[in-house]
């Protein structure tokens, strides 16, 4: 069977084979002998014999053997490299065209002789390389545009492009195979060409796209070719696959692999000497629970020069294996490494600050945490910096910090808390109502430090009081048996954020449906992961994690309401996302889902309103001072300026040196009580007393 025709069984099947098999024959077939008859077929040789003329032996390769594979009796003349005699002048430069890929300058060149030569006809070879060409183009674009059906449609309507010579082509129609859901076809296509091709990188490439494209027994059939002395000729690749399996379960827990495989790479991992199967074991074990065995695999990568993978895991595993003080040395050492390592370590570092009673550490393991933390912003190392001072009897401090943590995270209960805690503590009876203020109706614990009469006062502004969960640290002082020396006090900000700033997304809006015994229990995250919830219920999971601060699990829930669900169950569930991607710092994404869905005119106001609110605060904590005034100034029209946002602009004109209009702000400010503002004076004063001697 002509490996056309077998080509063409993989791309439309057997059965419709023989209705296109009457069509096979190219144009250069039009002299062949009729079927039966032992002559060999008239073959279009000009495009060989120019190529040879050439000297393009690529080229010359490449056709010969795709006339090979269009005639498998077909043998290259004898006399391939002599002059042809009374050749067409034209003929030549038409080649010399297709080799360029000019196919638009072949057609106008043709139109243009058989205008002046009426019945001239150029070569039938030159006519269907020039159609296979332009349908390899077409081809391609569709590939590229991810269009598969138009790709395995040009495909059969042009079988003749299908050859060794256009390998590109043939990986192609592979994919689309794969993408239209016919894997096995590709498969039976990937063996066509370990069968048919003989060039070796081009066979080892194959080989490769299949393992990018096909799994399980259709790739175990593609990799089964042999060398001629039955060693496997991919043996290499195949050990990449097992690494491909094993990385992928490494990556999703839900992707499971045999415990043959594990065992076989555990023992490449043993045998070898680079970190790279180590690594995966490690990401292995540990995201499926197995800490002490990812404990080993993590070391062994490190040793190896795993890099700052290995070390993240490495520390990681250690912490979950309650050996977090000796991760600490490793953990400080890589920090730097990249987002994900100084996110272990901040995380290490806080798990170990925020313990009650407070660990046994080291002085210069905490000193040299807090810089780290000022450099990230980090609003979880600062709270459990808050926390360790806290409980350590150093209450100033852990007010300094908590302040800090609020600063940068204005949404966080845990950290508003820690500062009302200290500012109790401190008889600072001005920051813990202002800090009670904000969080009125949101936070019952934090209310209940205040004096009575304040908690009524507060009570009458914002009738329903959520209750909160219980914080992440203690919420009464422990015991200190002997007090550490003092943690290092924050840096001072650039421009500090006035410490009664709190956030804007404050939970549910009136009347949005925020039942109180949503289902965030263990249950109904089983039920959630199942698919088993309706919109409501996805609504009411979504304002019960916000609730207990777990924004990112809410929004998952909201979008299941926004989904599936219609009416106001969409506008609650819309808004609640925007919410949680505020919670979370994440502007652009907030406004983005806030257009999910129509919001009622009131609330997508005060929506409006709230985001404008958070992009001005972010774009001043990166030190973007113009951006900051733009964002107040657009939602100066939504709604009035609180003093919290008027002492950011008045900060940001302060860092532009513009003292005048800062000093407008800061001058009304103070005249209206603000407190934060007598700081805003007097650095504006010491700048121009410097200035002027």
């Amino acid at each position: 069977m002509s490996s056309l025709r077998v080509l063409l069984l993989i791309l439309v099947g057997a059965a419709a084979v023989p209705a296109i098999g009457q069509q096979l024959a190219s144009p250069s077939d039009s002299g062949a002998a009729p079927a039966g008859a032992a002559a060999t077929p008239k073959v279009d040789e000009s495009a060989l014999r120019f190529f040879a003329a050439q000297g393009d032996k690529q080229r010359l390769d490449a056709e010969i053997a795709r006339l090979r594979a269009l005639y498998p009796n077909w043998q290259p003349p004898k006399d391939l490299f002599s002059p042809t005699p009374d050749q067409d002048p034209d003929i030549p430069r038409l080649w010399a065209l297709f080799a360029e890929g000019k196919f638009s300058d072949i057609r106008a060149a043709i139109a243009q002789r058989q205008a002046s030569e009426p019945g001239w006809q150029p070569p039938a070879d030159l006519m269907a390389r020039l159609a296979e060409g332009e349908a390899a183009r077409r081809l391609v674009n569709a590939s590229e545009a991810k269009q598969w059906a138009s790709v395995l449609r040009i495909a059969t309507d042009t079988p003749g492009m299908l050859v060794c010579a256009n390998m590109d082509v043939l990986w192609r129609v592979a994919e689309a195979f794969v993408r239209t859901g016919a894997p096995q076809r590709a498969k039976d296509l990937f063996i066509y060409i370990l069968t048919s091709c003989p060039n070796p990188q081009e066979r080892v490439a194959t080989a490769q796209k299949a393992l990018q494209l096909l799994d399980g027994p259709d790739l175990d059939a593609v990799l089964a070719r042999a060398n001629p002395d039955n060693t496997p000729e991919f043996a290499g690749l195949r050990e990449d696959l097992l690494r491909m399996r094993v990385g992928r379960a490494a990556q999703d827990t839900s992707v499971s692999v045999s415990s043959d495989d594990i065992a076989a790479l555990e023992q490449l991992a043993r045998n070898g000497t680079v970190a790279d199967d180590a690594l995966v074991l490690g990401w292995y074990a540990f995201r499926r629970g197995d800490a002490a065995r990812a404990v080993d695999w993590f070391k062994l990568a490190l040793d190896r020069q795993g890099g700052a993978s290995a070390a993240e895991g490495y520390v990681l595993a250690l912490a979950a294996t309650g050996r977090a003080q000796e991760a600490e040395p490793i953990a400080y050492q890589w920090r730097d490494a990249g987002a994900s390592n100084r996110k272990a370590y901040i995380d290490l570092m806080a798990g170990l600050l925020a313990t009650a009673p407070p660990p046994r550490l080291d002085q210069s393991v905490v000193a040299r945490f807090a810089p780290v933390v000022q450099e990230a912003k980090s609003a979880t190392g600062a709270q459990a910096l808050g926390w360790y001072a806290y409980n350590t009897g150093q209450i100033r401090t852990a007010a300094s910090w908590f302040r800090t943590a609020v600063q940068w995270a204005p949404a966080d209960e845990v950290s508003a808390y820690g500062l009302a805690l200290a500012s109790q503590r401190l008889k600072d009876t001005a920051t813990l109502d202002a800090i009670a203020a904000n969080w009125a109706g949101k936070s019952e614990r934090i209310l209940a430090l205040v004096s009575p009469a304040a908690r009524r006062r507060l009570a009458s502004r914002a009738p329903t009081v959520a209750s909160q969960p219980a914080a992440a640290s203690p919420s009464t002082p422990l015991p200190v048996s002997r007090p550490t020396a003092a943690v290092a006090a924050p840096l001072p900000l650039n421009g500090a954020l006035p410490e009664r700033l709190a956030g804007y997304d404050d939970g549910p809006a009136p009347g949005a449906s925020a039942p109180r015994n949503a289902p965030c229990s263990s249950a109904g995250d089983a039920a959630f992961r199942a698919g088993r919830v309706s919109p409501e219920e996805g609504l009411a999971r979504g304002w019960c994690l916000l609730e207990l601060n777990r924004p990112r699990e809410a929004i998952n829930a909201f979008d299941v309401a926004v989904r599936g669900g219609a009416g106001r169950t969409a506008e609650d569930a819309a808004y609640g996302k925007s919410l949680a991607y505020m919670r979370l710092g994440l502007t652009n994404e907030a406004q983005v889902a806030a257009l999910e869905t129509p919001q009622p005119p009131a609330r997508a106001v005060t929506l409006s309103a709230d985001l404008l609110a958070q992009r001005a605060i972010a774009a001043y904590r990166d030190a973007r001072y113009v951006e900051a005034i733009l964002a107040l100034d657009e939602r100066s029209h939504l709604a009035p300026e609180q003093q919290d946002l008027m002492s950011i602009r008045a900060w940001s004109y302060y860092h532009l040196r513009d003292f005048v209009s800062a000093r407008r702000l800061f001058t009304a400010l103070r005249d209206a009580g603000y407190p934060e503002a007598g700081a805003g004076i007097d650095a504006i004063l010491a700048v121009t007393r410097q200035v002027r001697s």
